[in-house]
């Protein structure tokens, strides 16, 4: 019995042995170390701090280190700082063995802040400059797209530099990646060479009121009118607008001076006013696409045609240009609609009531001829009308039959046979007067075709009514 005891208390000594023995390395094991976040986006030169759990049954000291410190550095503390563009990982061990990482994707600064070097630049035509642009410190990417709003006038390339090409003023954009832009002003300064007026050789009746445009040699120059000048003001008016107004008849003198000194004049030949005048047609319609020349017709106090005012300056105009254009008379149609043509002469306005119109000009049937069988009749026919303009004002189609004994026809293109022998013309007529015509043939015996020609062989028998 003693050697029972003996051996059971050895066994137990055994066994607490070895628990005490593998009890360490058990805990050990069993350690897991957590990091949050497991994966950090930061922007170079800033900080993040990890925040780590053990989870053990006894405390540890933990230590961090950076697989690259070109991308982010970290204290002892777990403070990471980002350091240059690009991805590393820190590592993170606890003293037990356990161990975790985290991702450390660095980008460059943003960029925040986008200015140029000036908001406007005056440059002469074919002088070439450049622009410069600033960002915020530090921001890494500095690409930049430059863009003219009008290169006619200056261009930019890819480095900014900007060259005066015509004369005008025009913007210069500078903008970043990430949608930012900054922006110049640019005037490209021309000189003239001389100057001239329209319109020319101008005689107008007593009452006249137009506008003097200058025309500037070389046309891109950017110089501007100082002042207008009349040589008799009791004659003609004109305002620092170039709008001249003749008062009295004679021959005047009227002259432009430029800013940069160039200057330009011409005679006005100043007539009595016409007495009245008219426009001839006084109203028409005319289709989209046409063109009419309206005629001025000028009149005596008595109502007869004077001549002598035919050659006093006409000013044109059409109330609605996006229906018709008008030029010296010339009309061109451009949409369906109504506009006032009109014709000014020495203060007095004229018009012609226009109308422009889309007629269908053409109609094309998806059926154009077709034999039948009498057991066929009950099979309907859907006729299809295709109009040519597609967006007539009205594009109404009209359905009739010239025989309701053999076909008849309802108001949307459908067929119907009626059962007898013969022929009848389906027509299809729009409001312009456009047709398109359907036959369809009731007949005994159906017409033979060639198969290489598709031409009638054996016509059709057509038979009789009185035969049923």
């Amino acid at each position: 019995m003693r050697t029972i005891y003996g051996k059971l208390t050895a066994m137990i000594l055994a066994i607490t042995l070895g628990l005490m023995l593998f009890l360490p390395m058990r805990f050990g094991q069993e350690d897991h170390l957590y990091a949050s976040p497991n994966t950090l986006k930061m922007y170079r030169g800033g900080t993040y701090d990890i925040a780590c759990t053990l989870d053990s049954d006894h405390a540890q000291a933990i230590t961090y280190a950076s697989m690259d410190e070109r991308v982010a550095t970290v204290s002892e503390q777990g403070r990471v700082k980002a350091v240059g563009p690009g991805a590393t990982e820190i590592h993170i061990t606890a003293e037990g063995g356990a161990k975790t990482a985290v991702r450390v994707e660095v980008e460059g600064v943003p960029t925040t802040k986008l200015t140029l070097n000036t908001d406007s630049l005056r440059i002469e035509k074919g002088q070439v400059t450049g622009l410069s642009a600033s960002f915020n410190e530090g921001a890494d990417d500095t690409r930049l797209e430059w863009r003219s709003e009008d290169p006619e006038i200056a261009r930019v390339n890819a480095a900014g530099r900007v060259t005066g090409v015509g004369g005008g003023q025009t913007r210069i954009y500078a903008a970043a990646p990430n949608g930012l832009k900054a922006a110049a002003d640019v005037f490209v300064h021309v000189s003239g060479n001389a100057v001239r007026m329209t319109p020319e050789d101008l005689t107008v009746g007593t009452g006249a009121s137009l506008t003097i445009s200058p025309i500037w040699f070389p046309n891109d120059a950017t110089d501007t009118v100082e002042r207008w000048i009349s040589s008799d003001e009791n004659l003609l008016r004109v305002d620092e607008n170039g709008t001249i107004r003749a008062v009295g008849v004679g021959n005047p003198v009227l002259t432009v001076v430029s800013d940069e000194g160039l200057s330009n004049s011409m005679v006005i030949k100043v007539e009595p006013s016409a007495a009245s005048f008219d426009l001839v047609p006084a109203a028409a319609t005319i289709e989209r696409g046409d063109a009419l020349d309206v005629q001025t017709r000028f009149l005596d106090a008595e109502g007869n045609e004077y001549p002598p005012s035919e050659k006093h300056y006409i000013t044109w105009a059409s109330s609605d240009p996006s229906v018709a254009t008008v030029d010296e008379g010339h009309v061109k149609a451009l949409k369906s609609g109504t506009t006032n043509i009109t014709a000014t002469v020495d203060g007095v306005t004229a018009t012609c009531a226009l109308q422009v119109q889309v007629l269908v000009h053409e109609i094309t049937l998806n059926e154009n001829e077709i034999y039948m069988l009498k057991s066929a009749t009950s099979m309907p026919i859907q006729l299809v009308a295709t109009i040519s303009p597609s967006d007539p004002d009205d594009p109404t189609i009209t359905w009739t039959t010239d025989n309701d004994l053999v076909a008849n026809v309802d108001e949307n293109g459908l067929v119907t046979m009626t059962g007898y022998y013969g022929t009848a013309v389906i027509t299809a007529r729009a409001v312009s007067g456009a047709e398109a015509h359907f036959t369809v043939s009731m007949v005994v015996a159906l017409p033979e075709l060639d198969q290489d020609t598709g031409e009638i062989v054996t016509p059709a028998v057509m038979g009789t009514n009185e035969e049923e």
